[in-house]
């Protein structure tokens, strides 16, 4: 007999709490029953598989971000968008990091709903580029471009890389930042030629 008040939503919050607070890689369905004073089998009477769990985990992590991303950028455009964008990304992942782990653990899961979600963290870039007259080919490389200067700066920070110079580390990601916009300029004056 399930457990009164317990239900698919209240099990993807507890896992969620979990996760934030004890980190992704000490989650475990075991430890999520734990929690939850349960069995781990009585889980099953709310949620089909582990995957399951982490796709419904996944979708709640990628709704966050887009939700910051676009709040960030409501109300700007062109560079001013991009670099409020750029700041909701990294503030996102060191505020939020084990969900942000989430999000980059998601194309290991088997859902290709999840991956179709995925796009949803790419959106906001776009909107955020949407200004600059680039072609279609342009902002998919573009966007792949920021993203690896967003999630490069939070890795390689959070595995200590930084640590050696005596400089500000977030001085030095609105220097990559603004790299990126010099290059976005310029692909932009291209497709307006």
């Amino acid at each position: 007999m399930p457990r009164q008040g317990l239900n698919r939503q209240s099990i993807v919050s507890a896992a969620i709490r979990l996760i934030e607070t004890e980190g992704l890689h000490r989650f475990s369905l075991r430890e999520l029953a734990r929690t939850l004073h349960i069995k781990t089998a009585s889980l099953y009477n709310h949620i089909g598989s582990a995957d399951e769990l982490h796709t419904e985990i996944g979708y709640y992590a990628i709704a966050r971000m887009k939700e910051v991303q676009l709040a960030a950028i409501q109300g700007k455009t062109g560079d001013e968008a991009v670099e409020a964008l750029a700041d909701a990304y990294y503030r996102f992942g060191k505020e939020r990091p084990e969900l942000y782990k989430v999000i980059l653990s998601l194309p290991m899961v088997k859902n290709d709903a999840i991956h179709k979600a995925g796009f949803d963290i790419v959106e906001p870039i776009m909107a955020a580029m949407a200004g600059y007259h680039l072609t279609e080919e342009q902002m998919m490389h573009l966007q792949r471009v920021l993203r690896s200067i967003m999630h490069g700066f939070l890795s390689q920070e959070e595995a200590g890389c930084f640590r050696q110079f005596p400089v500000e580390v977030s001085d030095s990601y609105r220097m990559a930042v603004r790299g990126f916009l010099l290059l976005l300029h310029s692909f932009g004056n291209e497709a307006s030629t």
